[in-house]
């Protein structure tokens, strides 16, 4: 007898595993997002992640005790808002002046200590320190070094070429930097009175900003960072104000938006608890019918009878005073069998 063979509709199990797990991998991709689009993840590479690879974005942050300090949304709009300003009209303004097209852009802020921006620069480099009140303290301009002597060359009527090698400047080109830096400032006074009308005034220029003194180490600045473009040369300059400066113009840079969480009735019942404590304080009231002077021993010597000649007349006024100041003018009477005192002006309204 022939044997029958039956076809097995059984399926090799680990082919059928294999099969099972691609199409796991393709829905899985499929949900997390494409993979080449930056946006979602490579479900491989989540597989074959160690620990090391984990993202360490849930864990605790440490403090950083350097920048307490954190600026709201208002805040930074109204920085954001004077320095575009100050780059439009920088912008006009030396092209115009250099009769070249010259490009100014904002960049961004920063926020750091004055000791990390410090360490940062370079030595040497053109750093000067500004007076802008206001606001409290000095600030700081910091204009790359290269880009200083590719203006001045420009401003002397040379090529806006870069120079070949970095270093301090000489007295004359000292003078032609402090003039540079002048006409800075005073674009950045012109933007700044957008806000708050400012007075400002260059107080001193150097080659080393270590040299430059006022404004402390550990302090929290605001750095408004630019570019500039002059010609086929790029440059960057640097507006730093420490974020204690503005306490004199707070309000105008970062103004409050605080919402009462009480309503009506809570408030007119705290106004009315206010009164009624006011109301019920005390206080002294004194009529002074006159007043002279004389020595200790006339003092010690009066006695029941005496009379004391006072210098004012009687129809003069009489002062009245409250905790021990002069309030009001009144006239002396009598009220029924009580003496009184007639109020006739007001000495002061607190």
């Amino acid at each position: 007898m022939t044997p029958v063979e039956y076809e097995n509709p059984t399926v090799d199990p680990v082919i059928e595993q294999d099969a099972e797990l691609g199409d796991a991998i393709d829905t899985a991709e499929e949900m997390a997002g494409a993979v080449n689009d930056g946006l979602g993840l490579d479900i491989e590479d989540v597989l074959n992640a160690t620990s090391q690879d984990e993202d360490m974005g849930d864990y605790p942050v440490k403090y950083d005790f350097h920048r307490p300090h954190h600026i709201s949304r208002p805040f930074q709009k109204n920085l954001q808002a004077v320095a575009e300003y100050f780059a439009k009209n920088g912008t006009i303004e030396f092209t115009s002046r250099l009769r070249m097209a010259t490009d100014i852009k904002y960049t961004g802020l920063r926020q750091c200590t004055y000791r990390e921006f410090l360490l940062e620069l370079p030595r040497p480099t053109c750093a000067a320190m500004v007076d802008l009140t206001p606001l409290k303290g000095p600030s700081l301009v910091h204009i790359d070094l290269g880009l200083c002597f590719v203006f001045m060359k420009k401003l002397l009527g040379g090529l806006p070429e870069a120079e070949n090698m970095l270093r301090d400047f000489t007295e004359i080109e000292r003078g032609i930097a402090t003039d540079l830096v002048e006409r800075f400032v005073e674009l950045f006074r012109k933007s700044m009175s957008k806000l708050v009308e400012v007075e400002s005034r260059l107080a001193a220029l150097e080659n080393n900003p270590h040299y430059l003194s006022g404004i402390s180490e550990g302090s929290s600045v605001l750095i408004l960072m630019f570019k500039v473009k002059l010609d086929e040369f790029e440059g960057p300059i640097q507006w730093v104000m420490p974020l204690s400066s503005f306490g004199p113009v707070r309000e105008i840079f970062d103004p409050s938006d605080i919402k009462e969480s009480r309503n009506f009735e809570e408030l007119r019942d705290d106004r009315r608890k206010i009164l009624n404590m006011v109301q019920s304080s005390g206080s002294d009231l004194v009529v002074q019918l006159g007043q002279f002077e004389t020595n200790l021993e006339t003092i010690l010597n009066l006695s029941v009878g005496d009379i004391l000649d006072l210098p004012q007349g009687v129809n003069t006024p009489l002062r009245i005073q409250i905790a021990g100041r002069d309030a009001w003018l009144g006239e002396a009477g009598r009220v029924g069998n009580n003496r009184a005192v007639q109020l006739v002006s007001q000495l002061t309204k607190e």
